[in-house]
């Protein structure tokens, strides 16, 4: 099963997000789950692969020309070079069960949108957490409520994915997704 995290790949965040990266991809890794991702040995992304190396995890890179000499550091991992973002992200979407949305920048508020967009229009559902630490994401729920108020999306919306604040309850839905997936509930 793969797990495809979305995160930041900037080198000037707090160390909090860090820590949090490396929290979540080492529960992940640990639970056997394979990573796909963006394709930065660094920040938080860094910390992912990291985490998913040290568990001997398989892990899948992508990323587009812009950013191809990202991929020189990621000898463990396969690595896909694509045309431009959009099919990068399709490509990681079809390949994941689970989609972690960790905080970040534009690229990763992107793949949080596509996410929901790719989820309601298929009919394979994946499990998509939001990782709403310290609030991080609280300003993009209330526009995504506003959006319902006026019309502009259903309030099923909020059924398409989990918001979690804490690892304990990441992994609470983890482990029900992978029951369910495997047969077990």
């Amino acid at each position: 099963m793969n797990v495809f995290i979305a995160s930041s790949a900037s080198k000037t965040i707090d160390s909090k997000y860090l820590n949090l990266a490396k929290e979540t991809a080492t529960y992940l890794a640990k639970e056997g789950l394979d990573l796909v991702f963006g394709g930065a040995n660094f920040s938080m992304m860094g910390e992912c692969f990291k985490a998913f190396v040290s568990e001997k995890r398989k892990i899948e890179a992508f990323t587009v020309d812009f950013y191809k000499n990202d991929l020189e550091e990621l000898n463990e991992a396969n690595c896909h070079l694509v045309s431009d973002t959009l099919i990068r992200f399709k490509k990681m979407y079809e390949m994941s069960d689970i989609i972690v949305i960790l905080p970040g920048g534009i690229g990763t508020l992107a793949e949080f949108c596509s996410a929901l967009e790719e989820f309601r229009s298929n009919i394979e559902k994946k499990l998509i957490i939001i990782y709403n630490i310290d609030g991080y994401y609280s300003k993009i729920f209330e526009w995504m409520n506003q959006n319902i108020n006026e019309g502009f999306l259903n309030q099923t919306i909020n059924n398409d994915f989990k918001v979690v604040e804490d690892i304990d309850t990441l992994k609470l839905y983890v482990k029900d997704f992978m029951e369910a997936k495997n047969g077990k509930n």
